[in-house]
């Protein structure tokens, strides 16, 4: 019974060690990405943002067949 509770204890230890690593490479900040937010921002906040309806619309389709497969 020990040998199995010392499994299940590595498990869930190497699942905490994979969660955590998971955790930190999100919070690392991608240069492309960050620049790509704050060139939308700043778009938004002077009113020069415009929405590409056909994109958004092709999108939404994709999703809806995605969610019906």
């Amino acid at each position: 019974m020990k040998n199995s509770n010392s499994a299940h204890k590595d498990k869930l230890f190497s699942g905490s060690r994979l969660l955590q690593k998971v955790n930190e490479t999100m919070n690392i900040p991608d240069p492309e990405r960050v620049a790509r937010i704050q060139f939308l921002k700043e778009q938004v906040q002077k009113g020069t943002y415009k929405v590409d309806a056909d994109k958004v619309a092709e999108s939404m389709l994709k999703d809806l067949i995605k969610d019906l497969l």
